[in-house]
């Protein structure tokens, strides 16, 4: 099959399809993944502080419920364009919020 306007030989697969696949926002996703994962240590370590000023062990106890909540719940989103950054720098500030009250409560605060 030849282009009638430029006498070349067109190919079906090389056709038009429109505009390719949007490069990947990788600066702008990884500010996302920060904010998400600094908002969730802080909130995990108010947690932990929160309720283990009562006991060391229910603050840790509330730590883990709350991370394992929020882990379940956000796994399943971990694979849309958009979503994947929040995620996973939910899921990555998730790991350093429980890792922080564990050695707060090893350290006694």
């Amino acid at each position: 099959m030849t282009d009638p306007a430029s006498d070349r030989l067109v190919l079906p697969a090389m056709a038009d399809d429109g505009p390719g696949p949007e490069p990947t926002p990788w600066v702008l996703g990884m500010i996302v993944t920060t904010a998400c994962a600094l908002f969730a240590t802080f909130m995990v370590v108010g947690v932990y502080e929160l309720i283990g000023g009562f006991a060391r062990w229910l603050g840790v106890a509330a730590a883990v419920v709350v991370c394992g909540g929020l882990g379940w719940m956000l796994w399943d989103l971990r694979e849309r364009p958009v979503w994947r950054w929040i995620v996973w720098g939910s899921l990555i500030g998730l790991l350093a919020g429980l890792g922080s009250s564990v050695a707060l409560a090893v350290l006694g605060r």
